[in-house]
């Protein structure tokens, strides 16, 4: 597929180093020529130096016979008008990144798809959605989720006092009656991290990543003794869009939402706006703010400012206080390792989130994307199985033998159903599959899945 993609700021790279492994004919349009001339020598795609909004800068990268472009600049009149371009010219399928409630909101008088705008990100609900699903989730360490919450990765560390430390995988996935779930990764200890077995016993300390189905949750939840922990205060910290968004959100299931808004106008707008949450005005970096609201008695508080280092500072702040779920929002994703590292285990990047969307959007016309799973060096990736594909020869028992020890099929999506496969499931043309399997084994698993 022919993809032009129209900003180079960190979504639209992570969008072109993604396509291009996905072996996609990219190009790449920005107007900053530092940044041009790093990308051509990290990246081997066409990269065209000049604005977005220049009809001859999107004719040089091939717009006109584009069948996709992903226009992601900051601005949102630049991705609106290279949307309106691409129709004139024929492209099929036009993305932008809007911000701009103003253009996005479902209720607005604007209707984008007259503009040219055929599918919209806004990175703002993306963190919302995120956060929100880390918040539902107790002691969660990771969660993915695939086509909208069909298919989750949830990873956690097993701890004494579960119901199912001592049970082997085999007794667990027995007692799920109907909900099947399957560990895909097992970290024990400071070294061993592989694909664990159905003899596999639950221990303290172990480190499981497991796929389920959305609906399977609850009794995953039973499984590790859960399922009653809940988060009945929550403390956002916040002077944008996303703090205001997220408390939306939150108040929505949880009783008690507080606001510490560092601004005096913005706060005062969000308490015109916000129903039943307190918004008070306060450093949330400052020990007196924190006490002054019992942030000690919260169960969730999450930095959500634009400021980066407020957020991330606030958060720690909030654990030193005793707050046992602490979320950060980053605008700087090259430092989320240290963030978490020092003491912040939920950072949620914008950038690293909107451009791991789009490219569950992208995937659905036949396009595969990837999460890494952090500290194990395993990824996750889905794959559309194309035309004469060889996973589709027989039943995963026999045709998955040469990969068994370094990949695992986690799922796999047919319409709207979703299989959490075992050894006599088969494959179609067509099914959406998710695999977690290291990076070495990448290359010989994609010949698996046929032409997309």
């Amino acid at each position: 597929m022919q993809i032009v993609i129209v900003g180079a700021g960190t979504v639209g790279f992570d969008l072109a180093m993604h396509l291009q492994r996905a072996k996609h004919d990219v190009a790449l349009v920005e107007k900053n020529a530092t940044r041009c001339a790093e990308i051509r020598e990290k990246l081997d795609i066409l990269v065209v130096e000049g604005p977005g909004s220049s009809p001859v800068a999107l004719m040089d990268a091939g717009l006109r016979g584009a069948q996709m472009v992903l226009a992601v600049t900051s601005n949102d009149e630049v991705n609106i008008l290279v949307c309106t371009l691409a129709e004139q010219w024929g492209v099929d399928h036009r993305l932008a990144r809007i911000r701009n409630p103003e253009f996005g909101d479902p209720h607005s008088r604007v209707d984008l798809e007259k503009l040219g705008v055929t599918s919209v990100i806004d990175p703002e609900s993306l963190v919302v959605r995120i956060i929100d699903q880390i918040a539902r989730i107790p002691d969660v360490e990771e969660v993915f989720s695939y086509h909208e919450g069909q298919v989750l990765i949830v990873r956690h560390i097993m701890q004494k006092g579960m119901p199912v430390i001592g049970s082997t995988l085999a007794e667990a996935s027995q007692r799920a009656e109907g909900h099947p779930l399957l560990a895909v990764a097992l970290r024990r200890g400071e070294t061993e991290v592989r694909i664990p077995v159905a003899s596999d016993v639950f221990q303290p300390g172990d480190d499981f990543t497991t796929v389920m189905a959305g609906r399977s949750l609850g009794i995953y939840l039973e499984f590790l003794g859960l399922a009653d922990r809940y988060v009945r205060k929550a403390v956002v910290a916040g002077d944008g869009l996303t703090a205001i968004l997220l408390c939306e959100r939150l108040r929505a299931w949880v009783d008690d939402v507080t606001l510490i808004d560092p601004s005096v106008g913005h706060g005062r707008r969000a308490a015109q706006r916000l129903d039943g949450v307190e918004v008070i005005h306060g450093n949330p970096t400052e020990r007196d703010v924190l006490r002054e609201i019992n942030t000690k008695g919260a169960d969730l508080f999450v930095g959500a400012g634009r400021n980066t280092t407020l957020s991330v500072m606030s958060a720690l702040l909030a654990r030193s206080e005793g707050v046992p779920k602490v979320v950060a929002v980053s605008y700087e994703p090259q430092s989320n390792r240290l963030f978490r590292e020092i003491g912040v285990k939920h950072v949620v990047s914008p950038r690293r989130v909107m451009a791991n969307e789009i490219m569950d959007q992208i995937h659905r016309g036949r396009v595969s994307m990837e999460m890494h799973l952090r500290d194990l060096n395993l990824e996750s990736i889905e794959y559309r199985v194309g035309s004469r594909a060889k996973i589709a020869r027989g039943p995963l028992s026999e045709v998955w033998k040469p990969f068994r020890e370094s990949a695992i099929v986690g799922a796999v999506l047919r319409g709207s159903a979703t299989m959490i496969p075992v050894g006599d499931t088969q494959v179609q043309e067509g099914d959406h599959v998710l695999v977690v399997a290291s990076p070495r084994a990448r290359r010989k698993i994609e010949g698996m899945f046929g032409k997309r």
